[in-house]
């Protein structure tokens, strides 16, 4: 998977990110399809800082984030996104890109919910630093 994020940090071109929290912008990025396993509700994420934004793929078995009928043991849901406890935005896109956090250190959260607003109680958060 950090093949798949490094591979496209590689191919884009983008701007420094400079700005306020409330001039966030969040950019889905592709997803690669992979065969569905069998394991109990877990949450991984991965991220990676680079030219001031931050590119985050994330992972969860048997969750998808849109509607499937041929599939109806797979949960259907978002990830909600929270940045420093002032920005919150719905996601639903395993991989993203958060562009525009100032310089300094940062507290990102990602809860999971159902297509009902209903949180799963996965929860995955990290502190990172953007450099100047």
């Amino acid at each position: 998977m950090s093949n798949f994020l490094i591979g496209v940090v590689a191919c884009l071109v983008l701007g420094t990110a400079n700005g306020s929290i409330p001039d966030l912008e969040v950019q889905p990025l592709p997803v690669m399809k992979s065969e569905q396993q069998e394991l109990d509700m877990q949450f991984n994420v991965d991220y990676d800082v680079w030219d001031g934004q931050v590119y985050v793929e994330s992972y969860i078995p048997s969750f998808s984030f849109y509607e499937n009928d041929h599939q109806p043991e797979v949960t259907q849901g978002y990830l909600m996104l929270r940045v420093d406890g002032e920005y919150e935005e719905e996601i639903n896109q395993a991989a993203f890109i958060i562009k525009g956090l100032e310089s300094g250190e940062h507290f990102i959260e990602l809860e999971v919910y159902d297509q009902n607003d209903q949180p799963l109680g996965l929860k995955e958060s990290f502190s990172l630093s953007i450099p100047e």
